[in-house]
């Protein structure tokens, strides 16, 4: 997995849109909340979030770490090396983090969603 086959995955999933956010961060949204997000200088690393039972155990692995600003807090990760995980576990945490955020959101904002699919 590299950076553009992240992106490819990401916008993939019905009502993604790409932005930038905290003035270098390419944020991938679901109807504007960011589930994975990338510093847009180097592109050599991604954040996204997981469930509070996968955190530790995600963490525990070589290449991811808390994210940084509240990764703990909120349970969100960050992936320094994209080959500690295979393309099969990227896309399996991509659509866990989408769906974890997008669980979040007002119902009618959801009902909105499910017209994207």
């Amino acid at each position: 997995m590299h950076i553009e086959q992240l992106r490819e995955l990401c916008l993939s999933l019905p009502g993604t849109s790409e932005g930038i956010k905290y003035g270098d961060q390419l944020c991938f949204m679901v109807m504007g909340k960011v589930f994975c997000s990338s510093n847009l200088k180097n592109l050599d690393k991604a954040n996204f979030k997981v469930d509070d039972e996968e955190f530790e155990e995600i963490c525990e692995r070589e290449g991811i770490a808390p994210a940084p600003y509240g990764g703990a807090k909120f349970k969100w990760v960050q992936v320094s090396d994209f080959d500690c995980l295979s393309d099969g576990e990227w896309q399996a945490y991509i659509q866990k983090a989408y769906a974890l955020v997008k669980a979040k959101l007002p119902k009618k904002v959801q009902a909105e969603l499910a017209s994207f699919s």
